[in-house]
């Protein structure tokens, strides 16, 4: 059986599926686990991804505006791989090749011996069913339930552990310029952790705000992860996410967080994704967690809002 993946997230489940030995393509973002680094890549895209997050944004939006796709998908590679299944999305054409191109593609070059699978989450319920789908699909429906049980009994420690502690104020930026909240499962995920929402709806798109929105509330906790942004990437635009955030009566805590590996990829790592949120939200109930996820962040305290000198690379 061979397995090409079109997106970060559904090479994590068929590795998670136990399947990475089948895997014969996938996209130029899928890097985890590390080991598929060697696999053919068979998209590219059409930004400059080492661009400030406000170039990004403005260049993803006149790619879209002339009908263009941000992605390529290689036709030719994808021929002559010869994938009996192929996992796409099709919830956004910014995160990933389209459903549309990879439907398109697959009309041309192969008959219908090769099945698309497509992936679509809003909320953590549809991320569990979606590994599911892609288990019984692939005839490893048992993995698919082994994955199930971990679910059940790692957001049932979070639950328990969070118990009745009072509950913060959780805010989560998913991008900086535009400021973007974290939508879709995110809301959910600071519910289980025993905080309050901040602005977003649970399965609704990541609403847009400015800084005059971000002034009228007061959260506690403000998580900065960038969609595919690793540390060392947030880390280049500390004075842009300062001049973002406001001057709030008390301080929150902030935490810049790999936004490439964890909350942005609806996969297997969501589950890793809540305990860090769960740390970040509660430190003195999860330590532990801190520090199995230290690499993955930063605490800047409130004091370093207003001095980002104090941050040690």
């Amino acid at each position: 059986m061979k397995l090409v993946t079109l997106l970060p997230s559904a090479t994590e489940i068929v590795a998670r599926l136990g399947l990475e030995k089948n895997l014969v393509g996938v996209s130029h973002e899928c890097d985890f686990p590390q080991t598929v680094a060697e696999v053919p890549k068979l998209t590219s895209c059409r930004i400059n991804t080492n661009l400030s997050s406000g170039d990004i944004h403005q260049s993803v939006m006149d790619v879209v505006k002339s009908a263009i796709s941000v992605y390529d998908l290689d036709i030719e590679l994808l021929k002559s791989l010869q994938p009996d299944f192929i996992i796409t999305q099709d919830l956004c054409d910014v995160c990933a090749v389209s459903f549309e191109q990879v439907e398109k593609a697959c009309q041309e070059v192969f008959d219908e011996n090769t099945r698309i699978i497509s992936l679509k989450p809003k909320m953590l319920g549809d991320i569990w069913d979606d590994v599911q789908k892609v288990a019984d699909q692939l005839s490893v429906g048992e993995k698919g339930h082994e994955f199930r049980e971990e679910v059940r009994s790692r957001i049932n420690e979070v639950k328990i552990r969070a118990g009745n502690a009072v509950a913060p104020k959780v805010l989560t930026i998913e991008w900086l310029d535009p400021i973007y909240i974290g939508g879709m499962w995110l809301p959910e995920m600071i519910d289980i952790v025993g905080g309050q929402v901040c602005i977003a709806e649970r399965g609704q798109l990541a609403p847009v705000v400015n800084r005059e929105d971000l002034a009228k509330i007061e959260p506690d906790v403000v998580l900065v992860k960038p969609c595919g942004y690793k540390l060392d990437q947030t880390m280049k635009e500390f004075e842009l996410l300062r001049q973002q955030l406001p001057d709030w009566k008390t301080p929150p805590r902030i935490y810049l967080v790999d936004g490439n590996s964890y909350f942005n990829r609806p996969g297997p790592r969501i589950l890793d994704s809540l305990e860090i949120l769960a740390y970040c939200t509660h430190p003195e109930l999860f330590a532990d967690f801190g520090e199995q996820y230290k690499t993955g962040i930063i605490e800047l305290g409130p004091e370093l809002q207003r001095h980002p000198d104090l941050v040690e690379g």
